[in-house]
């Protein structure tokens, strides 16, 4: 019976070669559908950034924070996270005919901005 020195790496290569393409394609595969899901939390908070604001902007009578809160509400994504809210004006009163209003959400790491003009 013929045996192969152990040192003889004859026939090894294909071997090597599928098994670096999967754990490959298994890191890639890994790392892109954890960009997706980012991509799809900024996506989410910049909805709700733009929609809070029209409604602001649409109804005056409504305050940006609950409007913020209620739309939160009704995400699937951020029902449970608790958003950081910070709005600018300019000039600093926000109730001012011709006021630009700065809307920025932030949640772990991710952060959304809009922006309107209150028309009075």
């Amino acid at each position: 019976m013929k045996t192969r020195p152990v040192l003889d790496e004859r026939g090894s290569t294909l071997v090597e070669v599928v098994a670096f393409a999967v754990v490959g394609f298994g890191l890639v595969l890994t790392l892109g559908l954890n960009m997706l899901e980012q991509e799809r939390k900024v996506l989410e908070l910049q909805s709700i950034a733009r929609n809070s604001m029209r409604s602001y902007l649409l109804h005056t009578a409504s305050d940006m924070y609950e409007e913020v809160s209620r739309l939160q509400s009704t995400s699937k994504l951020f029902s449970e996270e608790s958003i950081d809210v910070s709005i600018t004006c300019k000039p600093t009163n926000c109730e001012l005919q011709n006021s630009m209003t700065w809307l920025e959400l932030s949640v772990g790491g991710l952060s959304a901005k809009a922006f309107g003009i209150n028309s009075g």
